[in-house]
């Protein structure tokens, strides 16, 4: 059994903030186990939090929930960085059987070759038993761009999120209050709204296109134009994003996105793995067929929210455009499936396989 993180943009994980976390909340203490790319060092968390904020969140969860299995960190700063990196994973011996993305690209922007060639060794990597887990985003269905400048409204779907042969996941808030779970949104303090929308590139696969049928048969009042009606539609599924405690340069921050909720669902599915593999059972690889199948039996099913605002530290000064989807009973494109249940996930999962 084997898990990664995949991290950019000139960001650091801390080896003693890991220490620090793992102590502080006692869990077993547990090394990263490869670092390709270098980035990481403990002197650029204690410069400045910003450099490390993302590693260390991604790292910290992935590792404290599913501890004891061997954890690559993969550092990729090329320009195509996700190609990159998907070829560089493609390339090894042994490529780490579950890898968490935490970043996005706004899919328009990026040439159809690079997608195109991102998601054919994404193929190639699912039927190994590989599993490609991505956050849809933290700004709704505009994207980092809006964030302080409505011009820039629209729907502005996320790479690799929008990608067929990932598995995407949104965000939700509630649960960390003992309040009524619903769609993470800046509006109602959230500080970040979970990402989501349909791909302008990529067609809604087979798997997917009954449940997008049934999500606009299912609604009241419909979406605004100009998203595209034929395309993939993402989160698959989503967990909590809202206020995780992450140790950076020593001192513990609060931290929301969906780029908590990947990892956490990352170290879900290796633990799944670790599961099947005391069973004699496969890495459960491309999930994303067998999580259409069983649908709503393996989540808690969000139906509160609008994903139409960018992220913002204060819900009244947050970027808000008339373009949005809205959440409602079954799969949508705020939460997908809604919130996964990891008891019922664990145990749909496994009988699936006793069954085949």
């Amino acid at each position: 059994m084997s898990q990664s993180v995949f991290e950019s943009l000139d960001q650091n994980y801390s080896p003693s903030d890991l220490l620090q976390f793992q102590q502080q909340y006692n869990l077993p203490v547990f090394n990263v186990s490869t670092v390709i790319g270098g980035h990481d060092t403990d002197s650029a968390c204690t410069e400045d939090a910003n450099n490390c904020v993302e590693a260390n969140l991604d790292v910290q969860y992935l590792m404290g929930l599913s501890y004891f299995t061997p954890t690559t960190y993969y550092y990729e700063d090329a320009t195509d960085s996700f190609l990159a990196w998907i070829q560089g994973v493609a390339n090894l011996a042994n490529p780490p059987l579950v890898n968490s993305i935490s970043y996005g690209a706004i899919e328009p922007s990026l040439p159809k070759f690079i997608v195109d060639a991102f998601n054919t060794e994404a193929q190639k990597l699912g039927v190994q038993g590989v599993t490609i887990v991505v956050s849809s985003g933290d700004d709704g269905v505009a994207n980092f761009q809006a964030r302080g400048d409505s011009s820039k409204c629209g729907y502005n779907p996320s790479f690799p999120a929008s990608s067929p042969y990932v598995l995407a996941v949104g965000a939700t808030m509630g649960a960390e209050t003992n309040s009524p779970e619903v769609a993470c949104t800046s509006t109602n303090g959230g500080i970040i709204t979970t990402g989501g929308g349909f791909s302008t590139k990529f067609s809604a696969p087979s798997y997917q296109t009954e449940a997008i049928k049934g999500y606009f048969a299912g609604l009241s009042k419909q979406p605004v134009s100009g998203y595209a009606t034929s395309g993939r539609g993402y989160p698959d599924i989503s967990i909590a994003g809202f206020n995780y405690e992450v140790v950076v340069g020593g001192k513990t921050l609060a931290v929301s996105g969906t780029s908590a909720s990947a990892p956490v669902i990352a170290s879900f599915i290796s633990l799944v793995n670790a599961e099947r593999y005391n069973l004699g059972l496969p890495a459960l690889g491309f999930v994303n067929p067998a999580l259409y199948n069983v649908g709503m039996a393996v989540v808690n099913d969000i139906t509160s929210g609008e994903n139409n605002c960018a992220a913002s530290s204060l819900p009244k000064t947050a970027t808000c455009c008339t373009q949005g989807f809205f959440a409602t009973q079954g799969w949508d494109p705020l939460t997908g499936f809604g919130s996964l249940d990891f008891e019922k996930f664990k145990a749909s999962f496994i009988s699936l396989a006793k069954k085949n």
